[in-house]
């Protein structure tokens, strides 16, 4: 039987961004979906999550292929099929029927980073919403906290790039788990560590990663700032830092250096929960290893003091001047390096846009569709590339908003999520096999080219052919939406920015991915900072003191609540699946000394509560957590496996926002106990 091979990349959510192969038979059928062994990070592995993609998603027996029109409550998934032209045109007529009633700010768009590609998230939506003159809500779950601590004092978010860290001699992974999340990273630090780097993780749960360190310190969570400042005090008192590099690239030294000088080893132990040897011992190896690598993530961020934690670890490697090295310093996300280059103003068009647009936080979105006194009140969402009900905070709030039966709601996917059971139409998404997208990385440097390899089944329809369509009903006749996919990737690569020289779209074509053109080595800061005075601003880290401190637990909820990503899932994608199930649950992680005072055993059903919700599953007691400290897989869909009751942790996540905009969903606290429940696994 012949076959053919297509290049693409993953979609997902994850900084690995994979170069993979898809392998067609002659029937059109994809047979074989394979990591690129050309690819120098993928490697010709794919992690355990886009295994079995094929199978979980192309062709899984629970995707939507027909569209579908709500004949139940909301929330009760009962739903008929209907033809595709017949439920284009109720939302373009509903649509517009609202813009005239209730103006377009009462129609809210909802996406996030269920495809990363920036055709099908980027492009063609965003014209349309602009034009329309939508409400706009911001994509601040995320990313954007720590990428505020880190610009405060570097003057940008991008620092060593993720793959660098084969030149450090120590790799700190802070608040991370790439053995996890970022599994082609992990290679590189482990081929540092063959050539004697060690690598120490600080994380208040034993993750994998943390298992597979040299050492693991568990932190109280949330006192991550305290940790960097009494780091800092060290380094100071004890003359480990580069005077040179603070006087040449550095402000602020004299006002961090009284900020950290309450921070003392012993207050610093008392705070973090590390012993204060420990404390001492991580400052001297960070000030000896030349280089040494900081890993930080997003995970951190996700306090209310988020930014500030990240900015008390941006000063380490200025104090130290770890900045001067190859692979020296941190590592963050690398998309911003795609952001500057690639023509995005020119995929969204945000002029199209009649007036200025009403701004939704995407945390408050449970705010945002039940106030009745917001000018105008929500009347329709439109959710592609999303799942709210299950990633956004305060989910009781999120679910009744959902339910609202005035509440026009549109839900773009492949099967049928928690969100898509609220819908009143819901549409069958391409997969990626199935369109034409282009690829950025948040972990790496290589733009990558989707191509299509199969034909979409039944009525699937892809994000830019939606919109374009609907653009067309509802009278836009504006030239940019007749813009064909070929058209819409030209547009992202006119760009004259130096990172995108040398890059042309044949070899994108012919090879599947590309390197931004970017100086090697690549010592970003070495000679100097992306800010007013080409200085970092370590008076910025010294503000981080006035929050280092946790904020007291409330004695209803002793426990504070951590969610951690799934080996089989991806964020609340691949929940529904069988594979995932093989991890087990739906569980919490428990300190033996907190069970031990709740009377619960290992395997015990339990209630986990606080003023929210009250949700079911096993115990699950170990020394995976620290006392007073509990965990939950993240991204669990309602009802999954674990009957009426749920198991999603976002049922007992407040809407509080962290101090650079995002989601502080890990200042939850919580407490537990046995129940009687049965609960079927």
């Amino acid at each position: 039987m012949a076959t053919r091979r297509v290049r693409g990349a993953c979609p997902h959510d994850c900084p690995d961004r994979c170069s993979w192969i898809v392998t067609v038979d002659d029937t059109g059928t994809a047979v074989a979906l394979n990591g690129n062994p050309d690819h120098p990070l993928t490697a010709g592995r794919l992690c355990t999550k886009v295994n079995g993609y094929l199978h979980d998603r192309v062709y899984s027996p629970h995707r939507i292929t027909r569209p579908l029109r709500r004949t139940g409550p909301k929330g009760s998934g009962e739903f008929a099929p209907i033809g595709l032209d017949e439920a284009l045109d109720e939302i373009a007529t509903r649509l517009t029927g609202i813009a005239a009633a209730d103006g377009p700010a009462a129609i809210i768009p909802f996406s996030y980073e269920g495809t990363q590609g920036l055709l099908q998230s980027k492009s063609m939506s965003e014209r349309f919403f602009a034009r329309l003159g939508a409400a706009e809500v911001g994509h601040t779950i995320c990313g954007p906290t720590g990428g505020a601590g880190l610009s405060a004092v570097n003057g940008f978010t991008v620092g060593v790039l993720p793959e660098d860290a084969v030149h450090a001699n120590l790799i700190i992974v802070w608040g991370a788990n790439p053995l996890v999340t970022n599994q082609h990273l992990w290679a590189a630090m482990l081929s540092a560590r063959s050539r004697g780097a060690r690598i120490v993780v600080i994380d208040p749960v034993a993750t994998r990663t943390a298992h597979a360190a040299d050492r693991h310190l568990m932190p109280r969570p949330g006192t991550d700032a305290a940790l960097a400042l009494g780091i800092a005090h060290l380094l100071i008192t004890d003359d480990l830092v580069d005077h040179e590099f603070i006087a040449a690239h550095t402000t602020g030294f004299d006002e961090l250096a009284t900020a950290a000088a309450d921070f003392t080893p012993d207050r610093t132990a008392d705070i973090t929960g590390i012993a204060e040897s420990d404390i001492r011992t991580l400052a001297a190896d960070y000030a000896a290893a030349r280089p040494a690598l900081i890993r930080l993530m997003v995970g951190m961020e996700h306090h209310t003091n988020g930014a500030a934690l990240y900015a008390a670890i941006a000063a380490l490697p200025a104090l130290t001047g770890m900045w001067r090295h190859h692979g020296g310093g941190i590592a963050y996300h690398t998309s911003p390096l795609f952001n500057r280059s690639l023509n995005l103003d020119g995929l969204r068009m945000a002029h199209l846009a009649p007036g200025p647009r009403r701004r939704i936080n995407m945390v408050q979105l449970g705010q945002a569709l039940t106030d009745p006194h917001s000018d105008p009140p929500a009347r329709a969402l439109i959710v592609h590339g999303s799942n709210p009900a299950v990633i956004v905070p305060r989910q009781p709030l999120v679910r009744q908003g959902l339910a609202r039966d005035d509440l026009f709601t549109v839900v773009h996917e492949h099967v049928l999520t928690d969100t898509a059971r609220y819908a009143d139409i819901v549409l069958p998404a391409t997969t990626q096999l199935e369109h034409l997208d282009l690829m950025k990385s948040w972990g790496h440097t290589d733009l990558m080219l989707n191509l299509p390899a199969i034909a979409p089944p039944g009525d699937a329809i892809s994000v830019t052919d939606l919109f374009r369509d609907l653009a067309t009903r509802m009278g836009f006749t504006e030239p940019c939406f007749t813009d064909t996919d070929d058209d819409l990737l030209a547009t992202a690569l006119n760009s004259a920015h130096p990172y995108l020289h040398g890059i042309t779209l044949d070899h994108l074509r012919e090879n599947g991915w590309q390197r931004l053109n970017l100086r090697t080595p690549h010592t970003p800061y070495a000679a100097g900072f992306p800010t007013p005075d080409n200085r970092a601003r370590l008076h910025t880290a010294a503000r981080a003191a006035a929050t280092a401190l946790p904020p007291p637990a409330d004695p209803r909820w002793p426990l504070q609540l951590l969610s951690v990503k799934g080996l089989r899932s991806m964020n609340s994608t691949y929940a529904d699946t069988t594979q995932c199930a093989r991890d087990g649950g739906p569980w919490l992680d428990l300190h033996p000394d907190d069970a031990a005072a709740r009377a619960i055993n290992d395997g015990d059903p339990i209630e986990v509560h606080n003023q929210h919700a009250t949700i079911t599953l096993h115990a699950r007691v170990s020394t995976r957590v620290r006392p007073g400290v509990v965990a939950i897989m993240f991204g669990t869909w309602s009802g999954t496996r674990a009957g009426d009751r749920g198991a999603a942790a976002n049922l007992l996540t407040p809407d509080t926002l962290t101090d650079g905009g995002g989601s502080a969903f890990h200042d939850t606290y919580v407490d537990v106990r046995r129940c009687e429940l049965s609960m079927q696994v």
